[in-house]
């Protein structure tokens, strides 16, 4: 075993806890400062949350991470430039005007806000058949839904570094959204955060270019 192999090995698990003071969030608007990459998509990017790297556990992140993605669209992989962490650009895919979604209700206008919670983070030793639908967000190892799939980034051609997978477990509930659905079963998916319905959304990054990774699986 090669030494980054056992580093990657012993990594310290954590989960995401909701508490109260937090560093890290869940939902919440858009910040006033931050602005939607310029795109085509059916639908424009959801505001996921915010990791900070104020917490000891992701200070070797270059910035405070805003979290956002098109969670509703039939997307392979999303890569974001956040050389200017307010202003991310897109980098990738670059047919955006073509990427289906399997919601016809939505456009570019449809809006969906969650609520916004602060969470910490918190030891654990793992996903198991006992804890694996309350855990909210894995730090440290992924644990893949389908097979392992580490990104590289586009710019460099490194691997990409882990950030966090967050669940659709959460019942982080939806605090406004303007799209109505022709079935109950369709409008429930806009009711809380969720990623393709049962999914577990995947962040990574490349420090030195800035680039993050975003990607869904699902059962």
């Amino acid at each position: 075993m090669n030494l980054l192999s056992k580093f990657f090995n012993e990594k310290k698990m954590y989960q995401f806890e909701f508490t109260e003071n937090g560093k890290h969030k869940l939902g919440g608007e858009i910040p006033s400062n931050f602005i939607l990459p310029k795109n085509e998509f059916k639908s424009n990017f959801q505001y996921i949350g915010l990791i900070n790297n104020s917490d000891e556990i992701f200070n070797w992140l270059p910035f405070n991470l805003n979290l956002i993605c098109p969670i509703y669209l039939d997307f392979e992989q999303i890569y974001l430039d956040y050389e200017n962490p307010n202003e991310p650009k897109l980098v990738y895919p670059t047919n955006t005007s073509e990427i289906g979604s399997a919601y016809d209700t939505l456009d570019i206008n449809s809006k969906i806000i969650f609520e916004e919670k602060s969470f910490g983070l918190i030891e654990y030793e793992g996903v198991t058949e006992d804890n694996e639908f309350d855990i909210i967000g894995i730090v440290g190892k992924p644990n893949w839904t389908q097979k392992e799939n580490i990104p590289k980034c586009p710019k460099t051609n490194k691997e990409m570094n882990f950030v966090c997978q967050i669940t659709s477990w959460s019942e982080l509930k939806t605090k406004f959204t303007n799209v109505v659905c022709e079935s109950d079963y369709e409008q429930e998916q806009f009711e809380k955060l969720n990623f393709w319905c049962d999914g577990a959304l995947y962040v990574y990054i490349q420090p030195e270019s800035k680039t993050v990774c975003y990607f869904i699986q699902n059962t």
